[in-house]
């Protein structure tokens, strides 16, 4: 028996029925793989995504070797780290002054959704926007390990030699002072080395919205095989950035407007197989932020901080997919992307260190995708089904990198309806 659901006017339905001719063969993978397929005109999409990342514990290096993304805070505590203990060097000649070494464990969790709705203008143009809302934890573990240590407080003499009677090592909580607002070596009330100002160092736990993006896509070539588009928008400024105050924190958005390009080229080869290409060009407008500044990009800790101006670099995406159609309502699909971005470039005025904040930001990622969708739109064109929808489940893995890019792995589900 055939279904009709009251809600879906004939207009609307010949309007499917002429989608479903193009998007039956040639099934769109999950996980951001596009394609050069619009709607037509009057028709409507609506989509859910929810990105199941996880734990992520290691990144890239600059030289692409996976290093724990918690590198940069495992290091000897020594003045390097602590100008405070500089007066202290020439006692330790060879090796200077430190209060032991940090032990520090990162993990990152993200739980990630996108929500998606996209209009069809016309047969040959569609406008969408995209909103992320994002869970994010970094789970942190940080101790002080003080068997290296060479020198201690002392509540008469303040940071002495461990040598000294009466000094004994720092604790974890003395580091935690000497981060935030500074250690009270006596415990009078009265600070007696100064701190950097930062935050608690512990986890951080926050959801909020992301960058918000808008996208306009025009199909401007179409035949029995091929099938070609070119979209246009931006990323909107929307997600909450890092806070420069602390150091444990992820932000949803980087804090300023993308102008997004994108080139979709379909390729069918039968009527089970089919090709994609897509080419992303993000061009990141400048903008500033107040950002500390430290000496260098592997050591985070300053008490430098400015408003300064930045040019984010672009960012360039080239992305591949084969899909094959098992049948009206099953596809698979594997998808490689690439993605490469330039180096920031940083300025200001009060003469710091900025290259501090350019090194290390050419990032680059490769990354291999499978996915599974399932659809009725078929069975809708046959009055077989109420609603005409796609549903998708895929797998994701960043297998190479470089520059800070996470080693991280997700599985991702999507729903999108069409009415």
């Amino acid at each position: 028996m055939k279904h009709h659901c009251p809600g879906w006017g004939p207009r609307v339905r010949m309007a499917v029925l002429l989608m479903a001719a193009w998007i039956l063969p040639w099934h769109v993978s999950t996980s951001r793989a596009e394609s050069a397929q619009v709607l037509p005109k009057g028709v409507s999409s609506a989509s859910a995504t929810y990105y199941h990342y996880f734990d992520i514990t290691e990144r890239y290096d600059p030289n692409g070797k996976v290093e724990d993304i918690d590198a940069n805070y495992n290091a000897n505590l020594n003045s390097t780290v602590f100008p405070a203990l500089a007066p202290l060097d020439p006692f330790f000649p060879g090796v200077g002054a430190s209060i032991g070494r940090s032990v520090v464990d990162f993990s990152f969790i993200y739980r990630w959704w996108e929500f998606g709705f996209n209009y069809g203008v016309t047969d040959r143009l569609s406008v969408g926007i995209n909103v992320p809302y994002n869970w994010t934890e970094n789970r942190v573990e940080a101790t002080l390990d003080t068997s290296t240590a060479n020198v201690g407080k002392n509540p008469a003499l303040g940071i002495v030699p461990l040598a000294v009677p009466g000094a004994v090592p720092l604790t974890t909580e003395d580091v935690q002072s000497l981060l935030g607002a500074g250690l009270d070596v006596n415990g009078d009330g009265t600070v007696d080395v100064p701190g950097f100002g930062y935050k608690r160092f512990e986890s951080f736990k926050g959801n909020g919205v992301g960058d918000i993006d808008l996208l306009a896509k025009y199909k401007f070539h179409e035949d029995s095989q091929w099938r070609l588009a070119f979209g246009a928008g931006a990323r909107l400024p929307t997600g909450e950035v890092d806070d420069p105050d602390d150091l444990t924190d992820l932000g949803f958005g980087d804090g300023q407007t993308d102008l997004l390009f994108r080139f979709f080229g379909d390729y069918r080869l039968s009527d089970k197989w089919s090709l994609n290409a897509t080419l992303r060009y993000d061009w990141q407008l400048e903008d500033h932020q107040t950002l500390r500044v430290p000496a260098s990009a592997n050591l985070p800790i300053t008490a430098n901080k400015e408003n300064v101006e930045r040019d984010l670099g672009d960012v360039f995406e080239t992305e591949l997919t084969g899909a094959y159609s098992f049948s009206r309502e099953w596809a698979g699909s594997l998808t490689y992307r690439y993605t490469t971005k330039g180096k920031d470039k940083v300025s200001g005025s009060m003469g710091l260190a900025y290259s501090a904040l350019e090194d290390e930001t050419d990032m680059k990622s490769h990354v291999g995708l499978v996915g599974v969708t399932y659809s009725t739109i078929g069975k809708f064109r046959d009055g077989q089904a109420r609603v005409p929808l796609l549903a998708g489940l895929s797998y994701r893995n960043r297998f190479a990198g470089e520059n800070n890019s996470t080693k991280s792995e997700f599985v991702s589900l999507t729903l999108s309806i069409f009415f």
